[in-house]
C-alpha cells in the first residue's frame, strides 16, 4: 500500500483550520449583522451577542459596544457603563474610542435624577459623576478645553456637561440680580405693636415668596439640564444598514443624530 507523503497531512490540517476559522468568522459576523438588525427595529434581545464574549476576536471591543448600547437602550445605565469600560480595555481604534467614550459619558450622566437634587450631598454626587464623565471625553483628546478635540460630537457633549455644572455649582447666578432690594420695614416711633404685626406678617410672606421663587428658578434650572441630556436621546441610535450616520470621512462626528448605532 502506498504512503500519503506528510506534506500532504500538512496541508490538510492547515486547510481545516483555515475552514474552522472561516466559519468562526462568518458565524460572527452574521450574529452583529442580526444584532443590528434587531436593534434599529428597537429589539435588544442580547443573547446571541453576549455568546461571542466566549470566543471574543478579532476585534475583541465590538461585542461589548453592542451590548453597551442595548443596556442603554433598555435604560440599564449601570450595565451599560461597564460594557463601555470593557469595550475601552480592549483597544478600539481612534474613530471607535471616541464614539465609546461618548456613549459612556452619557450613561453617566443618565444616572443623575436632575429633578431630585434636594440635599447637597446629592448634588456633591451629581458633581461627581458629571466631572467624571468631563475627563473621560477629554482623554484621548476626543474632547479639549480650548475646543479643538477632535471628535465634533465629543467637543459638544463636553460643552453641555461644562454648562450643567456651571448650573449645580453656582444656582443662584442670575436669579435675583435685577430684582430690586426692599428697604427693611421701620418700627414705628409710638411702638404700635398692631403696626409691627402686620409688619412681621409682611415680611413672613415676602421671604415665603422669594423661597417658592427660588425653588421654582432652581427647577426651571433642573428642567434645563434635564432637556440638555436629552436632547442626545437619539445620539445612540442606528440607521437601516448598520453603517452609521452623521460622520466624515475621517470618522469625526458631525451631529448627534443617530450616529453611535451598534457594529
Amino acid at each position: 500500500m502506498r504512503r500519503i507523503p506528510l506534506k500532504y497531512y500538512f496541508i490538510a490540517l492547515v486547510g481545516i483550520i483555515i475552514l474552522i476559522v472561516a466559519i468562526m468568522l462568518g458565524s460572527r459576523l452574521i450574529t452583529n449583522h442580526l444584532f443590528v438588525q434587531a436593534y434599529n427595529n428597537e429589539e435588544y434581545d442580547t443573547e446571541a451577542e453576549e455568546k461571542l464574549l466566549k470566543m471574543n476576536f478579532p476585534e475583541s471591543y465590538v461585542p461589548y459596544y453592542n451590548l453597551g448600547n442595548a443596556a442603554y437602550k433598555k435604560g440599564d445605565y449601570n450595565s451599560a457603563i461597564a460594557y463601555y469600560t470593557k469595550a475601552l480595555e480592549n483597544y478600539p481604534p481612534e474613530d471607535k474610542d471616541c464614539l465609546i467614550r461618548i456613549n459612556m459619558a452619557l450613561s453617566l450622566c443618565n444616572t443623575i435624577d436632575f429633578y431630585n437634587l434636594d440635599s447637597q450631598e446629592k448634588i456633591d454626587t451629581a458633581l461627581f459623576i458629571l466631572y467624571k464623565a468631563r475627563d473621560l471625553l477629554l482623554e484621548n483628546g476626543c474632547a479639549s478645553d480650548d475646543g479643538e478635540g477632535h471628535n465634533a460630537d465629543a467637543q459638544q457633549l463636553k460643552e453641555d456637561i461644562d454648562a450643567m455644572i456651571e448650573k449645580l455649582k453656582n444656582p443662584d447666578s442670575g436669579n435675583n440680580s435685577d430684582q430690586p432690594q426692599e428697604d427693611p420695614p421701620q418700627e414705628n416711633d409710638d411702638g404700635d405693636s398692631s403696626n409691627s404685626g402686620k409688619s412681621g406678617n409682611d415680611m413672613e410672606k415676602r421671604i415665603q415668596k422669594e423661597l417658592e421663587e427660588n425653588k421654582k428658578d432652581a427647577l426651571e434650572d433642573r428642567k434645563d439640564q434635564q432637556d440638555d441630556l436629552e436632547k442626545w436621546s437619539d445620539y445612540i441610535g442606528g440607521d437601516e444598514d448598520g453603517s452609521g450616520a452623521g460622520g466624515d470621512e475621517d470618522g469625526e462626528g458631525s451631529g448627534t443624530g443617530g450616529q453611535n448605532n451598534p457594529w
